[in-house]
């Protein structure tokens, strides 16, 4: 069985989440990083999870690959969630 390609960022952040049912989708990374508030408990904790786990490799090629400004995915990482 051949499974679909998923980026080192979005594998970042679900091997921190323990319960599979609350893993990310590309789609839910995508639409993370286009959020400017209201972040849900696991959104903040996926969040937290980038900013602490990921690398600058990771961020660029996921900003490249998904077409979404760096500087935007940088401007979600440094609000304060909590």
């Amino acid at each position: 069985m051949q499974t679909k390609f998923q980026p080192m960022l979005l594998l970042t952040v679900n091997n921190s989440i323990g319960n599979k049912k609350k893993h990310f989708t590309v789609e839910n990374l995508c639409q993370l990083f286009n959020k400017e508030q209201d972040f849900s408990s696991v959104e903040k904790y996926a969040l937290d999870t980038i900013k602490t786990e990921a690398s600058p490799e990771e961020l660029s090629w996921f900003s490249k690959d998904y077409h979404i400004p760096l500087s935007k995915i940088k401007h979600v990482l440094s609000a304060n969630f909590y």
